[in-house]
Protein backbone atom coordinates (compact mmCIF):
# COMPACT_ATOMS: atom_id res chain seq x y z
CA UNK A 1 0.00 0.00 0.00
CA UNK A 2 1.38 3.43 -0.93
CA UNK A 3 2.15 5.75 1.95
CA UNK A 4 0.27 8.67 0.43
CA UNK A 5 -3.05 6.88 0.84
CA UNK A 6 -2.45 5.70 4.38
CA UNK A 7 -4.23 8.69 5.86
CA UNK A 8 -7.49 7.15 4.74
CA UNK A 9 -6.66 3.69 6.05
CA UNK A 10 -4.47 4.27 9.12
CA UNK A 11 -5.67 2.65 12.31
CA UNK A 12 -6.25 5.09 15.13
CA UNK A 13 -7.87 3.70 18.23
CA UNK A 14 -7.30 3.40 21.96
CA UNK A 15 -5.93 0.09 23.17
CA UNK A 16 -4.86 -1.29 26.53
CA UNK A 17 -1.90 0.27 28.32
CA UNK A 18 1.60 -1.08 27.96
CA UNK A 19 2.76 -3.32 30.75
CA UNK A 20 4.82 -1.32 33.25
CA UNK A 21 5.79 2.34 33.31
CA UNK A 22 9.40 2.20 32.12
CA UNK A 23 10.62 2.96 28.62
CA UNK A 24 12.25 -0.14 27.16
CA UNK A 25 16.00 0.57 26.77
CA UNK A 26 16.09 -1.46 23.56
CA UNK A 27 13.47 0.92 22.14
CA UNK A 28 15.27 4.07 23.32
CA UNK A 29 18.44 3.19 21.45
CA UNK A 30 16.49 3.34 18.17
CA UNK A 31 14.88 6.74 18.75
CA UNK A 32 16.09 10.18 17.72
CA UNK A 33 14.69 13.13 19.66
CA UNK A 34 14.58 16.73 18.42
CA UNK A 35 13.69 19.61 20.67
CA UNK A 36 14.21 19.64 24.42
CA UNK A 37 13.31 16.38 26.14
CA UNK A 38 13.67 15.34 29.75
CA UNK A 39 14.55 11.63 29.58
CA UNK A 40 13.36 9.77 32.66
CA UNK A 41 13.04 6.11 33.56
CA UNK A 42 9.30 6.43 33.00
CA UNK A 43 9.65 7.98 29.56
CA UNK A 44 10.67 11.16 27.77
CA UNK A 45 8.86 14.44 28.46
CA UNK A 46 8.72 17.76 26.62
CA UNK A 47 6.52 20.80 26.13
CA UNK A 48 8.00 22.74 23.21
CA UNK A 49 6.11 23.02 19.94
CA UNK A 50 7.50 20.69 17.27
CA UNK A 51 9.34 18.53 19.80
CA UNK A 52 9.51 15.22 17.97
CA UNK A 53 10.73 11.66 18.09
CA UNK A 54 11.76 9.85 14.92
CA UNK A 55 12.77 6.31 14.08
CA UNK A 56 13.20 3.89 11.20
CA UNK A 57 11.27 0.64 11.14
CA UNK A 58 9.72 -2.20 9.19
CA UNK A 59 6.23 -2.50 10.63
CA UNK A 60 2.51 -2.71 9.96
CA UNK A 61 1.60 -0.49 12.90
CA UNK A 62 3.09 1.67 15.62
CA UNK A 63 1.61 1.96 19.11
CA UNK A 64 2.42 5.01 21.19
CA UNK A 65 1.93 5.18 24.96
CA UNK A 66 1.51 8.91 25.61
CA UNK A 67 0.55 11.15 28.49
CA UNK A 68 -0.53 14.77 28.45
CA UNK A 69 -2.83 17.21 26.71
CA UNK A 70 -1.60 17.74 23.17
CA UNK A 71 -2.18 17.54 19.44
CA UNK A 72 0.10 15.26 17.46
CA UNK A 73 1.10 14.62 13.86
CA UNK A 74 2.32 11.17 12.79
CA UNK A 75 4.50 11.06 9.66
CA UNK A 76 5.91 8.41 7.37
CA UNK A 77 8.81 9.42 5.14
CA UNK A 78 8.13 13.07 5.88
CA UNK A 79 4.44 13.03 4.94
CA UNK A 80 1.58 13.33 7.44
CA UNK A 81 -0.38 10.11 7.95
CA UNK A 82 -2.53 10.99 10.93
CA UNK A 83 -3.41 13.86 13.27
CA UNK A 84 -4.76 13.07 16.70
CA UNK A 85 -5.25 14.47 20.19
CA UNK A 86 -4.40 13.15 23.64
CA UNK A 87 -5.62 14.07 27.09
CA UNK A 88 -4.25 12.23 30.08
CA UNK A 89 -2.73 8.76 29.61
CA UNK A 90 -3.52 7.51 26.11
CA UNK A 91 -2.40 4.61 23.96
CA UNK A 92 -2.70 5.03 20.20
CA UNK A 93 -2.21 2.35 17.59
CA UNK A 94 -1.56 3.83 14.16
CA UNK A 95 -1.33 2.06 10.83
CA UNK A 96 2.03 2.03 9.06
CA UNK A 97 3.27 0.94 5.64
CA UNK A 98 3.32 -2.81 6.24
CA UNK A 99 5.12 -3.44 2.94
CA UNK A 100 8.17 -5.17 4.40
CA UNK A 101 10.41 -2.15 3.72
CA UNK A 102 12.15 0.26 6.07
CA UNK A 103 10.36 3.61 6.41
CA UNK A 104 11.13 6.66 8.50
CA UNK A 105 8.49 7.72 11.06
CA UNK A 106 8.03 10.87 13.13
CA UNK A 107 5.73 11.74 16.01
CA UNK A 108 5.52 15.54 16.23
CA UNK A 109 3.97 17.59 19.04
CA UNK A 110 2.09 20.29 17.13
CA UNK A 111 0.46 22.09 20.05
CA UNK A 112 1.55 24.96 22.28
CA UNK A 113 4.19 24.85 25.05
CA UNK A 114 1.35 25.36 27.51
CA UNK A 115 -0.58 23.91 29.35
CA UNK A 116 2.32 21.69 30.46
CA UNK A 117 4.44 18.70 29.66
CA UNK A 118 3.63 15.68 27.52
CA UNK A 119 5.43 12.36 27.83
CA UNK A 120 6.22 9.52 25.47
CA UNK A 121 6.07 6.52 27.79
CA UNK A 122 6.75 3.83 25.22
CA UNK A 123 6.70 2.96 21.53
CA UNK A 124 5.92 -0.51 20.19
CA UNK A 125 5.78 -2.05 16.72
CA UNK A 126 3.52 -4.86 15.58
CA UNK A 127 4.68 -8.37 16.67
CA UNK A 128 6.48 -8.98 13.37
CA UNK A 129 7.91 -5.45 13.13
CA UNK A 130 11.46 -4.41 13.86
CA UNK A 131 13.38 -1.20 14.30
CA UNK A 132 16.14 -0.24 11.89
CA UNK A 133 19.15 1.89 12.94
CA UNK A 134 17.97 5.27 14.21
CA UNK A 135 18.07 8.34 11.96
CA UNK A 136 21.51 9.90 11.69
CA UNK A 137 22.10 13.40 13.04
CA UNK A 138 21.98 16.15 10.45
CA UNK A 139 24.99 18.33 9.75
CA UNK A 140 22.58 21.27 9.72
CA UNK A 141 21.25 22.67 13.01
CA UNK A 142 18.86 25.57 13.65
CA UNK A 143 17.22 26.99 16.75
CA UNK A 144 14.16 29.25 16.83
CA UNK A 145 13.40 31.36 19.91
CA UNK A 146 10.23 33.39 20.18
CA UNK A 147 6.56 33.63 21.02
CA UNK A 148 3.21 32.80 19.40
CA UNK A 149 4.34 33.81 15.91
CA UNK A 150 7.08 31.17 16.14
CA UNK A 151 4.78 28.60 17.75
CA UNK A 152 2.31 28.88 14.87
CA UNK A 153 -0.43 29.85 17.33
CA UNK A 154 -3.88 29.86 15.71
CA UNK A 155 -2.47 29.41 12.22
CA UNK A 156 -5.36 27.16 11.17
CA UNK A 157 -7.95 29.62 12.46
CA UNK A 158 -9.36 32.99 11.46
CA UNK A 159 -10.16 36.23 13.23
CA UNK A 160 -13.79 35.11 13.19
CA UNK A 161 -13.13 32.02 15.34
CA UNK A 162 -13.73 32.19 19.10
CA UNK A 163 -10.57 32.50 21.23
CA UNK A 164 -11.23 29.22 23.03
CA UNK A 165 -10.42 27.37 19.80
CA UNK A 166 -6.69 28.10 20.19
CA UNK A 167 -5.87 24.45 20.98
CA UNK A 168 -7.73 23.09 17.96
CA UNK A 169 -6.49 25.77 15.59
CA UNK A 170 -2.76 25.66 16.36
CA UNK A 171 -0.53 23.46 14.22
CA UNK A 172 3.12 24.13 14.98
CA UNK A 173 4.21 21.96 12.06
CA UNK A 174 2.79 24.66 9.76
CA UNK A 175 4.79 27.43 11.41
CA UNK A 176 7.63 29.18 9.60
CA UNK A 177 10.07 27.57 12.04
CA UNK A 178 9.14 24.01 11.19
CA UNK A 179 8.90 24.76 7.48
CA UNK A 180 12.38 26.28 7.33
CA UNK A 181 14.01 23.53 9.38
CA UNK A 182 12.22 20.72 7.58
CA UNK A 183 13.04 22.21 4.20
CA UNK A 184 16.73 22.12 5.03
CA UNK A 185 16.41 18.66 6.62
CA UNK A 186 18.04 20.24 9.65
CA UNK A 187 18.02 19.15 13.26
CA UNK A 188 16.26 21.88 15.19
CA UNK A 189 14.70 23.22 18.35
CA UNK A 190 11.71 25.55 18.63
CA UNK A 191 11.88 27.21 22.03
CA UNK A 192 8.83 29.43 21.88
CA UNK A 193 5.99 30.21 24.26
CA UNK A 194 2.91 32.23 23.32
CA UNK A 195 2.27 35.42 25.22
CA UNK A 196 5.81 35.68 26.58
CA UNK A 197 8.23 38.51 25.99
CA UNK A 198 11.92 38.76 26.64
CA UNK A 199 11.48 40.86 29.81
CA UNK A 200 7.71 41.53 29.98
CA UNK A 201 4.85 39.24 29.02
CA UNK A 202 1.66 40.12 27.16
CA UNK A 203 -0.63 42.14 29.47
CA UNK A 204 1.90 41.38 32.24
CA UNK A 205 0.70 37.76 32.60
CA UNK A 206 2.85 35.35 34.62
CA UNK A 207 5.21 38.07 35.87
CA UNK A 208 8.79 36.89 36.18
CA UNK A 209 8.28 33.92 33.87
CA UNK A 210 9.39 35.58 30.66
CA UNK A 211 11.34 34.05 27.78
CA UNK A 212 14.73 34.87 29.26
CA UNK A 213 13.84 32.80 32.34
CA UNK A 214 11.86 30.00 30.69
CA UNK A 215 14.71 29.48 28.24
CA UNK A 216 16.85 27.95 30.98
CA UNK A 217 14.53 24.96 31.48
CA UNK A 218 14.11 21.72 29.58
CA UNK A 219 10.31 21.60 29.87
CA UNK A 220 9.32 25.27 29.78
CA UNK A 221 5.58 24.53 29.87
CA UNK A 222 5.73 23.15 33.41
CA UNK A 223 8.79 24.95 34.82
CA UNK A 224 6.76 27.50 36.77
CA UNK A 225 4.79 24.84 38.67
CA UNK A 226 7.57 22.31 39.33
CA UNK A 227 9.51 22.34 42.59
CA UNK A 228 12.78 21.45 40.86
CA UNK A 229 12.36 21.78 37.10
CA UNK A 230 15.10 20.25 34.96
CA UNK A 231 17.63 22.80 33.73
CA UNK A 232 18.58 22.52 30.07
CA UNK A 233 22.23 21.79 29.26
CA UNK A 234 23.16 24.04 26.33
CA UNK A 235 25.90 21.59 25.36
CA UNK A 236 23.28 19.08 24.23
CA UNK A 237 22.51 20.98 21.05
CA UNK A 238 24.76 23.43 19.22
CA UNK A 239 22.88 25.31 16.50
CA UNK A 240 24.71 26.91 13.61
CA UNK A 241 21.98 29.54 13.23
CA UNK A 242 19.62 30.94 15.85
CA UNK A 243 16.50 32.81 14.71
CA UNK A 244 15.35 35.34 17.30
CA UNK A 245 11.78 36.60 16.96
CA UNK A 246 11.30 38.13 20.40
CA UNK A 247 9.68 41.27 21.72
CA UNK A 248 6.16 41.36 20.33
CA UNK A 249 4.68 40.81 23.79
CA UNK A 250 7.09 43.23 25.44
CA UNK A 251 5.46 46.11 23.56
CA UNK A 252 1.89 44.95 22.97
CA UNK A 253 -1.28 44.40 25.02
CA UNK A 254 -2.25 46.42 28.05
CA UNK A 255 0.48 48.84 29.22
CA UNK A 256 2.86 49.49 30.80
CA UNK A 257 5.20 48.19 28.09
CA UNK A 258 8.80 47.16 28.50
CA UNK A 259 11.39 49.86 29.02
CA UNK A 260 13.28 49.96 25.71
CA UNK A 261 16.63 50.45 27.42
CA UNK A 262 16.11 47.43 29.68
CA UNK A 263 14.87 45.38 26.73
CA UNK A 264 17.95 46.23 24.66
CA UNK A 265 20.28 45.32 27.51
CA UNK A 266 18.48 42.01 28.07
CA UNK A 267 18.57 41.22 24.34
CA UNK A 268 22.32 41.86 24.08
CA UNK A 269 22.97 39.84 27.23
CA UNK A 270 20.91 36.96 25.86
CA UNK A 271 22.82 36.98 22.57
CA UNK A 272 26.15 36.98 24.37
CA UNK A 273 25.00 34.02 26.47
CA UNK A 274 24.21 32.14 23.26
CA UNK A 275 27.51 33.16 21.66
CA UNK A 276 29.40 31.80 24.65
CA UNK A 277 27.46 28.53 24.58
CA UNK A 278 27.71 28.06 20.80
CA UNK A 279 31.00 29.45 19.40
CA UNK A 280 30.61 30.58 15.83
CA UNK A 281 26.81 30.68 15.88
CA UNK A 282 25.04 33.12 13.57
CA UNK A 283 21.88 35.08 14.37
CA UNK A 284 18.87 36.22 12.40
CA UNK A 285 17.01 38.99 14.24
CA UNK A 286 13.36 39.32 13.22
CA UNK A 287 10.77 42.01 13.81
CA UNK A 288 7.30 42.90 12.60
CA UNK A 289 4.81 45.73 12.95
CA UNK A 290 2.96 45.72 16.27
CA UNK A 291 0.24 47.81 17.88
CA UNK A 292 -0.37 50.33 19.32
CA UNK A 293 3.02 52.08 19.20
CA UNK A 294 5.09 49.93 16.81
CA UNK A 295 8.08 50.14 19.16
CA UNK A 296 9.56 46.74 18.31
CA UNK A 297 11.18 47.37 14.92
CA UNK A 298 13.09 50.56 15.85
CA UNK A 299 14.24 48.85 19.04
CA UNK A 300 15.56 45.76 17.22
CA UNK A 301 17.13 48.04 14.60
CA UNK A 302 19.02 49.83 17.37
CA UNK A 303 20.15 46.50 18.82
CA UNK A 304 21.40 45.40 15.42
CA UNK A 305 23.20 48.70 14.78
CA UNK A 306 24.88 48.56 18.18
CA UNK A 307 26.00 44.97 17.61
CA UNK A 308 27.53 45.96 14.26
CA UNK A 309 29.21 49.00 15.85
CA UNK A 310 30.78 46.68 18.42
CA UNK A 311 32.34 44.65 15.63
CA UNK A 312 29.95 41.70 15.49
CA UNK A 313 29.49 40.27 12.01
CA UNK A 314 27.53 37.21 13.00
CA UNK A 315 24.00 38.54 12.53
CA UNK A 316 21.42 39.81 10.07
CA UNK A 317 18.19 41.74 10.65
CA UNK A 318 14.90 41.37 8.80
CA UNK A 319 11.51 43.05 9.22
CA UNK A 320 8.58 40.82 8.24
CA UNK A 321 5.34 42.17 6.87
CA UNK A 322 2.72 39.72 8.11
CA UNK A 323 -0.94 39.39 7.25
CA UNK A 324 -2.43 38.56 10.63
CA UNK A 325 -5.77 37.02 9.69
CA UNK A 326 -5.39 33.86 11.80
CA UNK A 327 -6.87 33.32 15.24
CA UNK A 328 -6.71 36.40 17.49
CA UNK A 329 -4.77 38.40 14.92
CA UNK A 330 -1.97 35.91 14.30
CA UNK A 331 -0.38 34.78 11.02
CA UNK A 332 -2.41 32.04 9.36
CA UNK A 333 -1.00 29.06 7.47
CA UNK A 334 -0.47 31.10 4.29
CA UNK A 335 1.32 33.89 6.18
CA UNK A 336 3.51 31.35 7.97
CA UNK A 337 4.50 29.91 4.60
CA UNK A 338 5.28 33.40 3.30
CA UNK A 339 7.49 34.09 6.33
CA UNK A 340 9.29 30.80 5.76
CA UNK A 341 9.94 31.72 2.12
CA UNK A 342 11.54 35.00 3.20
CA UNK A 343 13.56 33.57 6.06
CA UNK A 344 14.82 30.42 4.32
CA UNK A 345 17.50 31.99 2.08
CA UNK A 346 18.76 34.24 4.88
CA UNK A 347 19.26 31.23 7.14
CA UNK A 348 20.99 29.42 4.29
CA UNK A 349 23.41 32.29 3.73
CA UNK A 350 24.19 32.68 7.42
CA UNK A 351 24.90 28.97 7.79
CA UNK A 352 26.85 28.69 4.55
CA UNK A 353 24.36 26.23 3.09
CA UNK A 354 23.80 28.42 0.02
CA UNK A 355 26.22 30.13 -2.31
CA UNK A 356 26.44 33.84 -1.60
Amino acid sequence: MKLDVLVATALAFAVGSFAGDTMNPSVMENLKFLGRWDHRTSGSCASAPNALVSFNAVTKSVTFDLEGYSRWRFDADGKPLMYFQTSGRTTKKLGAAGDGKVHSYRLIKISESNPGEVCVRNIALDPSGKFAPKPAPSNRRIEFIGDSFTVGFGDEGTNMDPPEMEFDKTDASKSYAFLVADGYKADFQVNAVSGRGLVRNYANIAPGWNLSKLYDYTVAGSASIEANPAVWDLNKFHPQVIVLFMGINDFQGDPPYADRRIFKMAYAKFMNKLREAHPGVKFLLLSTKIWPNDDLTPTIQEIYDEEIAQGHRDLEFKVLQTENVGLLGHPDVRAQQEMANIIRPIVGRLAGWLSR
